[in-house]
């Protein structure tokens, strides 16, 4: 089965964590590393942080360089924190993903701190850019509607339209994975489905599982 990746808690109570500069406004400074080379979507997120989930590589600059982890005795898990749009990830999970898809995928590096008197960070941890589309699902027996046209493409090589999710349907609809359009590849985005969701393969999940990488939740979909 393909797999989509998601957080779980690891602590009955979260440690507080904040990303440096927040407050004056540093997520507003992400940028695309290619600007001109993104789809209509991505190019009109307003919501700067978004971007890190859309696919597409980020200007590492422009990306926040530090967090405070406010707690010496919870540890930051290999997922420390994030809502899948935005993943801060362990070295180990960065080193898995390598292992699968070498120099395919963006990790950019923030140092974690327990608080702002800290000459040095205490560990590095990743800001994880999957840089990988894909149009994933099988139409013929995938159940979510379509709403557009799904054979006509726009300028920029996109369908128009999406899958329309309807969490409430009955029967629960149901989304199948082309193994054919997949093919060997390990982590993607779908831009029509859950963009902001990362799926993987089996043999990646499996290995996620087997490193015991804390902090990801793995769901199955079914695939073809």
């Amino acid at each position: 089965m393909v797999y989509s990746i998601g957080k779980v808690s690891v602590y009955e109570t979260e440690p507080d964590n904040e990303v440096v500069g927040t407050r004056e406004g540093i997520w507003d400074k992400v940028e695309y590393l290619n600007p001109d080379a993104v789809d209509r979507h991505a190019n009109g997120e307003e919501n700067h942080s978004r971007r890190l989930g859309y696919g597409y590589p980020i200007a590492p600059d422009t990306a926040p360089k530090a967090v405070l982890w406010k707690s010496k005795t919870k540890l930051p898990p290999d997922y420390a924190f994030g809502n899948n749009e935005i993943m801060l990830v362990s070295s180990r999970f960065r080193d898995l993903v390598e292992r699968f898809e070498p120099g395919i995928h963006q990790f950019l590096p923030v140092g974690m701190y327990f608080s702002k008197q800290d000459e040095k960070p205490f560990d590095t941890f990743y800001w994880f850019v999957c840089c990988q589309l894909i149009d994933s699902l099988y139409p013929d027996h995938t159940t979510i509607p379509w709403r557009g046209f799904y054979d006509e493409r726009m300028e920029d090589g996109l369908r128009r339209g999406r899958w329309h999710i309807n969490a409430e349907a009955q029967p629960p609809q149901k989304a199948v994975f082309s193994l054919k359009d997949i093919g060997d590849r390990h982590l993607w985005r779908d831009p029509y489905f859950g963009r902001g969701i990362v799926n993987c393969s089996n043999a990646f999940g499996d290995a996620v599982k087997y490193a015991k990488l804390s902090g990801f939740a793995l769901s199955k979909d079914e695939q073809i």
